[in-house]
């Protein structure tokens, strides 16, 4: 099986890589079509119903974001006020430096990011949006936290006007904010360096690899290249 090094990565990528970096081949590298997830494509009809209700369409919140309902209605408001450049759905890319670049720049851009919603809780203070669908899982607030970083510091980096960023995950589902508005987790211009160096560090064995070795976990029993289903995998 060919090898070879990736040039770019997103927070889902790095997400595959580290539950198992062949399925990460697999998928990114080698793209092996995956049979249709109904839990993705649920997931990506809900996060259009958010977008499409704050920028305006529609009179009334549906019933997938009703216990956002509140805000929701908040932010359709600011939006149709154009309130401090918030935006909604766009596309964040960085070269290796983290310099701003295009996300079709397929020769030096580093990593990628699909924003969904951003606003200005006041003038220097960003709060960064991820809405979520399914479960929320307190055992994996590791995993959660590293995507709030992600966040944090790509929005830092684009608005260096900013003190504070203050990312979150909104499952639309269970009506749960992590953290929660009242204990909400903050970023400043002073957390940069430290930031950048997690990711080169978190995504050093990625950006390196060549072999792409198996890492059996409990997740195989539901992955589509798995031998028992017939897949390229050994396990």
């Amino acid at each position: 099986m060919k090898s070879t090094k990736i040039t770019s990565w997103s927070f889902s990528r790095y997400a595959d890589y580290k539950n198992c970096p062949l399925k990460f081949k697999l998928k990114h590298v080698d793209k092996l079509n995956e049979p249709p997830n109904e839990a993705m494509a649920r997931g990506a009809a809900i996060h259009t119903l958010a977008e499409e209700y704050i920028k305006g369409k529609g009179r009334t919140v549906p019933p997938e974001l009703k216990l956002f309902e509140v805000e929701l209605k908040a932010l359709r408001k600011q939006f149709k006020k154009s309130i401090n450049g918030m935006v909604v759905e766009d596309n964040w890319s960085f070269t290796k430096d983290w310099e701003e670049t295009e996300w079709n720049n397929w020769v030096n851009c580093w990593v990628r990011i699909k924003l969904d919603c951003a606003h200005h809780a006041e003038a220097d203070v960003m709060v960064v949006t991820d809405w979520k669908t399914g479960k929320f899982r307190p055992e994996q607030n590791d995993e959660y936290i590293e995507q709030l970083e992600l966040y944090a510091l790509a929005a830092l980096m684009l608005h260096p006007h900013l003190k504070e960023v203050r990312p979150r995950l909104v499952y639309l589902d269970v009506g749960v904010s992590f953290p929660t508005a009242d204990n909400p987790i903050v970023f400043t211009q002073a957390d940069v360096p430290k930031l950048k160096k997690l990711w080169e560090k978190r995504t050093k064995p990625m950006m390196s690899d060549t072999t792409f070795a198996p890492r059996p976990n409990d997740k195989c029993k539901w992955c589509h290249f798995r031998k028992s289903n017939g897949g390229p995998c050994k396990f």
